[in-house]
Order: C-alpha cells, then structure tokens, then sequence
C-alpha cells in the first residue's frame, strides 16, 4: 500500500505529450535490427522504452539461465534507467532535455511497468 501510494504522485506528474506515443503501440522487438531499424520509434516514448526494456531482459535471462525472478526484476530496472540515461546523454528521443531527477523517475516507472508486462505472460499461463 505504502509503495502504491508513493508511485501513484509521481506516475500523476511523469505524464508525457500524447503526440510522442506511437500509434498503434510498439511491440516488443523481436531481434537487434528491429530496434535499429526504428532508433526514434523506440525512443519516442515510454511504451517504446518499455519495450526495449523487455527485450533486452529477456535476453540477458537466456545468457544467464540461473538467475532467479528478484534478479531479473532488479536487472530490468537497471536497464531500464540505462536507456534512460543514453538517451538522457545523447539528447535523444522524448527524454532528450531532461534533467537527472526526471530521468531517474523515468527509468524507475518504465523499470516497474517493464517488470508487470514481462511477469503478466507468466502469471496467466499459470492460472
């Protein structure tokens, strides 16, 4: 309860401009030149990042096979607020002229929303 009350402010406030989002949404990209393919698509938005976060955990969890679920949730966030970061310091995509405390609650919210999507598949296959 304490953490959904923490995020919910912060999620309120990180609201981005509707005209950067895709249309239909990103999906998850399927291999390396899908996400060079499209560099300012993926980068255009949360979705896009969140996607891109997925992605780049699913294949970190293939190369390292015994890594347990906390892990892989801790290692999403992280790449999550790596994205962030390079596209923080490349001036790039929808976060190009943030500061550093708008790129770390980014990075944190897409960390978060990337870790419920990449779970979801899981939990409903079991039910």
């Amino acid at each position: 309860m304490f953490f959904m009350l923490l995020m919910v402010p912060i999620m309120a406030f990180c609201q981005q401009d509707s005209t950067l989002v895709a249309n239909p949404p990103i999906p998850v990209p399927t291999d390396i030149i899908s996400i060079f393919a499209d560099l300012k698509g993926w980068f255009a938005s949360t979705t896009g990042i969140a996607g891109l976060t997925i992605f780049f955990t699913v294949m970190v969890s293939k190369l390292w096979t015994t890594i347990s679920a906390i892990w892989k949730q801790v290692i999403a966030i992280g790449i999550a607020l790596l994205l962030m970061t390079i596209g923080n310091l490349a001036n790039f995509g929808f976060m190009a002229e943030f500061n550093w405390i708008s790129t770390i609650t980014y990075g944190l919210m897409v960390g978060f929303t990337a870790n419920g999507l990449y779970d979801a598949g899981k939990n409903l296959a079991k039910k």
